[in-house]
């Protein structure tokens, strides 16, 4: 049905603290949209229950022979000896898939699928007054009823290193994690901006002092902020004969590197900068948009979503010793967990093994009443917006260079590309040249120098490319008038 009406990407997950049926629609297919989706939360028949828990079966099995999935489910258990994020994987254990009950999901799906409890987010090309209402037409039908709120005790604070090891067939890898604070919590903010002091791609001081001077493979930093707690990350990989207890000792450097304020006191505007770009980017995607209210709604069921808005001001107001205080407070000696990912053979993965189950024979090829009745529902055409490219760009010239303008009237972005009619296939050395793009203001290059140096090529390169021309003219008139030569 969703197919019929246009819809992409119909899907559903499920992680930490959130179910989400995701649908991509075309905007005149609304009403057949929410026909639809209403109806599958009034009274679901979960007709192919055992099917879909074969599918379970085989995605458990999965994640016990993924090593990134090994090492996360250990980092999360170290983390959290009490709270769910430690104690209860997203898929579960081995003996709830051994002992499953249908009754178990019918209550889960009383007691929580009501709308007290729910969120239907859209973003697109609609009326949200007019929306609201067909929503709320749509799902009248239900009731609220209470809803008790996960409120586990709280974690009690990380005294000494809790150290794990996981064994499987990738290559070796470290991580070393830390508990952060909930949603609400200051850690949130200035974690997001430590994550860039410590890896942005360029100016980091991991990008810096390990990854571009190559003191090991790769390293990076990442923070997975959820509900009632954070995790921070700082995660490497070894180069060929560096032990991991070598990588350890050269994140744990780095982390003192930041205690100390050994980084660039501009790079804290730049982070915000860079931020505020990725997500003006971002934003101008449906989807993007969706997930954005999707996790604040999960979080703090929309309390808090001013936060959110004036997020990227918060992190633009961040000083470097607001940093140090809070780094120095945060980064403890002792208050992580490591686990140290080795390359051998995993002795504790237990496979777990399907039931027979039963094949359900679904009615292929015929339609009941509900369906017909939503495939007859019209669409209302849509009307394409036509581009007249001769209005819609404005071209001027700069000396010789062309130079064609669009007015950018969505967001407060300025996007400046330079398009040379060459490749590396023309010149095999332009891609080293644009490189050296990265490294401008260097305390061995100044921009100057590598300014001059750039355009030195560039010119060089167009020299050159004129001249082939030349010879390529030459020869072509040689053959088209001398055809016997």
């Amino acid at each position: 049905m969703m197919t019929a009406m246009g819809a992409q990407a119909t899907n559903a997950h499920t992680w930490v603290e959130e179910t989400v049926y995701e649908e991509d629609i075309p905007s005149n297919a609304v009403d057949k949209f929410l026909a639809v989706q209403a109806e599958r939360f009034r009274n679901p028949i979960l007709r192919i229950f055992h099917t879909e828990l074969e599918a379970v079966y085989e995605e458990k099995n999965r994640s016990m022979d993924n090593d990134g999935w090994k090492v996360l489910e250990t980092t999360y258990r170290n983390l959290f000896p009490t709270h769910n994020y430690g104690q209860q994987t997203t898929i579960g254990t081995i003996e709830h898939l051994k002992n499953p009950s249908l009754t178990a999901i019918r209550d889960y799906y009383h007691k929580y699928y009501v709308p007290n409890n729910m969120a239907v987010i859209l973003a697109g090309d609609f009326d949200p007054d007019v929306m609201i209402k067909k929503i709320d037409a749509a799902f009248s039908y239900m009731k609220s009823k209470p809803v008790a709120e996960y409120n586990p005790a709280p974690e009690q604070p990380i005294t000494s290193p809790v150290v794990s090891e996981v064994y499987g067939p990738s290559a070796e890898n470290i991580t070393i994690a830390f508990r952060s604070g909930a949603e609400t919590s200051k850690d949130k903010l200035m974690l997001n901006v430590i994550d860039g002091i410590f890896a942005n791609g360029k100016a980091g001081l991991l990008d810096l002092n390990l990854n571009k001077q190559q003191k090991v493979l790769s390293a990076g930093s990442t923070l997975s902020q959820y509900k009632d707690y954070g995790i921070f990350e700082l995660k490497a990989s070894p180069k060929q004969g560096q032990t991991l207890d070598d990588v350890k000792a050269l994140l744990l450097g780095q982390i003192e590197e930041l205690k100390k304020g050994n980084f660039d006191d501009k790079l804290i505007k730049a982070i915000a900068a860079n931020y505020k770009l990725s997500k003006l980017n971002s934003q101008d995607n449906n989807t993007v948009r969706v997930n954005s209210m999707v996790d604040n709604f999960i979080k703090t069921k929309a309390a808090t979503w001013q936060d959110d808005v004036a997020f990227l001001d918060a992190m633009g107001n961040v000083t470097k010793a607001e940093v140090l205080a809070f780094a120095n407070q945060f980064f403890k000696d002792n208050n992580y967990t490591v686990v140290y990912k080795r390359k051998g053979e995993d002795k504790s993965i237990t496979k777990v093994d399907k039931p027979t189950i039963t094949p359900v024979e679904t009615n292929a090829g015929k339609e009941s009443p509900f369906v017909k009745n939503i495939n007859a529902l019209p669409l209302a055409p849509i009307k394409p917006i036509w581009l007249d490219y001769n209005t819609a760009i404005q071209k001027s010239k700069i000396d010789n260079a062309e130079v064609m303008q669009v007015a950018n009237k969505q967001n407060g972005l300025f996007n400046l590309n330079f398009r040379y009619e060459m490749g590396k296939w023309n010149n095999k050395k332009l891609p080293f040249a644009l490189d050296y793009l990265q490294y401008l203001g260097t305390d061995k290059y100044s921009s100057e120098e590598i300014s001059k140096a750039f355009y030195q090529l560039a010119a060089s390169f167009f020299c050159e490319r004129r001249q082939r021309r030349k010879q390529y003219h030459a020869q072509w008139l040689e053959r088209k008038f001398h055809p016997g030569a």
